[in-house]
């Protein structure tokens, strides 16, 4: 039964979750290129081949290990563990929303003080190295983890399903959502149209500028569906969003900055590749001290 529950998850786990969004945005974004998508590109660095499968072998690794834990998650549903319910009459209907507010809120919390632990530089050449080696990543990158990172991650989704009363339909909505906000900020093509990224609400919510500038600057921008945690920590590096320019003007971006924060980047403009190869180095090599 558990090798067939296994299998179950893995398949719906590659194809809907992997395979199917991945594949969707590579093939709109770098197969079916046109001069109007290129306009979006935030970077001028196209991947390579070898990139590519770098990426889609760590991702299926990845993969088998969300089916893994997800299989061990349902043993819990089935022993009454987990705080899932399927009648709607247990909870007000207007909890339904509410449950979605908080599911992104908690999980992004969640996310971005791991996200911030992944990066300590004790650590993060066993959690996070794999997914930096993407300076320019692609779709398929998505879940292109170290097997700490892709545990730390799922980890998240059990402690929403165990503490937090979740319907079905709402968990279903989340993940989706989560996989399409993860999808779309790997595919290196900005997609948020200006006038809604600087609208005075929806300015809080992450971009794909946004996450492509932490595969860049190894130091901003750790949320993962907001940037409140960012913005208050000082941490958050806000560039014009390049949905109705050139991606090339990308270092006369605005930032926003906290001269007192923490892992603060320096007072430049959005790294060179060389740059960002030295930012993700500097994360995994010692402090030297000071003689």
């Amino acid at each position: 039964m558990l090798v067939i529950e296994f299998t179950a998850f893995f398949l719906v786990i590659l194809i809907l979750g992997y395979l199917v969004p991945a594949g969707k945005y590579y093939y709109w974004y770098y197969v079916r290129e046109n001069k109007r998508k290129e306009e979006l590109r935030i970077q001028q660095r196209r991947p390579g081949e070898n990139e590519v499968w770098r990426e889609v072998r760590m991702s299926l690794v990845s993969v088998l290990i969300f089916a893994v834990l997800a299989t061990v998650v349902f043993q819990f549903y089935k022993a009454g563990r987990t705080s899932i319910y399927w009648r709607l009459r247990d909870y007000p209907l207007w909890y339904l929303p509410v449950s979605v507010f908080l599911c992104m809120v908690l999980h992004d919390t969640y996310f971005y003080w791991t996200h911030r632990f992944m990066h300590w530089r004790p650590v993060f050449k066993y959690f996070h190295l794999a997914h930096h080696r993407s300076i320019a990543p692609t779709p398929w990158a998505i879940y292109a983890f170290d097997p700490l990172e892709a545990v730390t991650q799922f980890i998240g989704i059990m402690l929403l399903v165990t503490f937090l009363p979740l319907h079905p339909l709402i968990l279903l909505a989340f993940l989706s959502y989560d996989t399409l906000v993860n999808t779309a900020g790997h595919t290196g093509y900005e997609m948020v149209p200006k006038p809604v990224s600087q609208h005075w609400f929806f300015k809080y919510f992450n971009t794909v500028t946004h996450h492509d500038s932490h595969h860049t600057n190894t130091r901003v921008n750790y949320g993962s569906f907001l940037n409140l945690w960012d913005r208050w920590m000082g941490t958050f590096e806000n560039n014009v969003t390049p949905a109705t320019a050139k991606a090339t003007t990308r270092s006369s971006a605005v930032r926003e900055r906290n001269p007192n924060a923490p892992f603060l980047p320096d007072q430049r403009a959005v790294p060179s590749l060389p740059q960002a190869s030295r930012s993700i180095r500097s994360e995994t090599q010692p402090r030297s001290s000071a003689p």
